[in-house]
This record gives structure tokens, C-alpha cells and sequence, in this order.
């Protein structure tokens, strides 16, 4: 599957997103070796308690490990308020989707619509899992 169309399945899915608090929606499309796609959008807690929020990343990568799938190729990752932005995983997705797949391609686009590939390995580097 092509990067170009990982990206517009990330967009369909920030479209579902949950965030009456903050606006700001995220979307992720997980390519699993089998050539499934699993979508996943980031939803909040309405009660406002914020610990309970989900990321698109962490959304997709739950619903593919409670379905089974293992071996993740590469996710796309969209985001921003009303236009999209160029939007990195944060520091708790990167370290979870390190921990289940160290080797996955982290696929983003920028405020121009350029597509960027980036190995898990320079978004977090020396991470937990190198160190033992």
C-alpha cells in the first residue's frame, strides 16, 4: 500500500474523532503485514478528568493487538484543528508503538501536503527497549 493512500485512510479515520474538549483531531491508519488496515482516531474523556484520553496511534494499535494482528509495516498519522498540520506522534505513542513494534515506518504529512517516512528509530531514540 502506497504512503499517498495510508495518509487519506488516516484522514478518513481523524474525521470520527471525539474532542468537544480541545477541537483537535487526530487520525492514524495501521498497515499490518497481512495488508489489513486498522483505523484509529484519538477520543477524550468527557469528564474532563484528561488521563482516560486516547491517541489515534495507541487507538489503532489496541484494536489491531484485540483482532489478532501482530506485524505492523507502517502508520500514518494526521492531525491539527481545522487544517491539517504536520503531527508527530507524542512521547507516550512513540514509546508504545517502540514497545509493539520497533521496526514500523512512521508515515507523516506536513502543512504543504509533502509525505515524510521515518523510521521508528528516529523518532525515539535510544529508547527502553535498546537498553536491555
Amino acid at each position: 500500500m502506497t504512503n499517498e493512500k495510508l495518509i487519506e485512510l488516516a484522514k478518513e479515520a481523524r474525521e470520527k474523532a471525539c474532542v468537544e474538549m480541545s477541537g483537535f483531531k487526530v487520525g492514524a491508519a495501521l498497515l499490518d503485514k497481512s495488508g489489513e488496515v486498522i483505523l484509529g482516531c484519538n477520543i477524550e474523556d468527557p469528564s474532563g478528568i484528561g488521563v482516560t484520553n486516547i491517541c489515534a496511534e495507541r487507538c489503532a494499535i489496541v484494536k489491531a493487538l484485540s483482532e489478532g494482528y501482530r506485524d505492523f509495516i507502517k502508520i500514518a498519522v494526521v492531525g491539527g484543528l481545522d487544517e491539517l498540520m504536520f503531527c508527530a506522534p507524542c512521547g507516550a505513542c512513540r514509546q508504545y508503538l517502540n514497545s509493539w513494534c520497533p521496526n514500523i515506518k512512521v508515515i507523516l504529512q506536513d502543512e504543504k501536503g509533502i509525505i515524510k517516512e521515518y523510521d521508528m528509530s528516529e523518532l525515539l531514540p535510544y529508547s527502553f527497549n535498546e537498553t536491555f
